[in-house]
């Protein structure tokens, strides 16, 4: 047994040895480097993407984070489509980012539900043996930007923003030019396992950390009527007391409670119930889709329906 012990506490010396030796290996630095993110005041006193438009509202929809709820996403889209609503402008968190990106780029509901349904989610995970993360995120990255034309955020035929947080001052920042993969590997980037993303000034970290459904932006960029989807705190949290899922529901909870703040602030709030287990097949991505699809019909029912009562 004491040969055993031995044995194991020298494998973990190695293995910690190589990982502080591995250092950051996120190879698409100089890529990210172009990113400037701007503060929620600088946007606030600054900036504004879409010029007024005296004849009618700046519409914006919101995508807020959730992971493999993301699917659910490209079901609000076509719902809203078919209703005849096209938002002048789009902000992503996390899973949103990469939805939005998809869609602010051109590619229609449909499309972006065939590219979603092609691609396995294990060919954009590549790991890592780095001090920074387990995930460098480079593949993502670089899927987002075959999809997307391998073009710049501000080039986009839709106005198109991911928010991520920049690590060191623990703001939520918009990513609104730069390399649209970057961006949305910045906004994605889960704090613990995946690698930072580094800027000229820092590092960025997942969105959802700081603003999980970014309607606060989207105002400050000009919007007068927002649509914001909640893939996340709607849904079902994890049960039992296993390690991995009591962190899953403090996770939970933390990001709810900071995102309520800015949830009141959407005119339409969609908000499907999802189920995480099993998403990563086919046939659950196809009803993640769906629900995203109901809710948002619903959503708008009961929007107009009050519209109208309080006329």
């Amino acid at each position: 047994m004491k040969f055993y012990a031995k044995h194991i506490l020298t494998l973990i010396f190695a293995i910690l040895l190589a990982i502080n030796i591995a250092g950051c290996t996120n190879t698409r630095k100089g890529v990210s480097l172009s990113l400037h993110p701007r503060g929620l005041a600088e946007v606030e006193n600054v900036l504004r993407l879409i010029e007024p438009d005296a004849n009618r509202p700046t519409l914006a929809l919101v995508l807020g984070g959730g992971g493999l709820r993301g699917f659910a996403h490209v079901g609000v889209l076509s719902a809203l489509e078919e209703l005849g609503i096209y938002p002048d402008f789009i902000v992503g968190t996390s899973a949103g980012a990469v939805v939005g990106a998809a869609y602010a780029s051109g590619l229609t509901p449909e499309q972006i539900r065939d590219v979603a349904l092609d691609v396995r989610i294990s060919s954009l995970i590549d790991f890592t043996l780095s001090a920074d993360g387990l995930i460098r995120g480079n593949k993502l990255a670089n899927w987002v930007d075959s999809i997307t034309g391998e073009t710049q955020v501000e080039q986009l035929p839709r106005r198109f923003a991911a928010v991520a947080t920049d690590l060191q001052s623990g703001q939520a920042v918009l990513l609104d030019s730069g390399s649209v993969g970057s961006a949305v590997q910045a906004s994605s980037a889960v704090p613990g396992m995946n690698v930072p993303v580094p800027y000229h000034n820092g590092h960025l970290i997942d969105g959802g950390v700081t603003s999980l459904i970014p309607v606060r932006f989207a105002r400050a960029m000009g919007a007068d009527v927002v649509i914001a989807v909640d893939i996340y705190c709607q849904s079902p949290r994890a049960k039992g007391l296993g390690i991995a899922t009591v962190i899953s529901q403090v996770m939970h909870t933390q990001s709810c409670l900071l995102a309520k703040a800015e949830i009141v602030q959407a005119d339409v709030l969609i908000a499907p119930q999802l189920n995480v287990p099993g998403m990563s097949s086919k046939e659950a991505q196809e009803r993640v889709m769906q629900a995203g699809y109901d809710a948002t019909l619903a959503a708008l029912r009961d929007w107009r329906l009050n519209a109208i009562t309080h006329l």
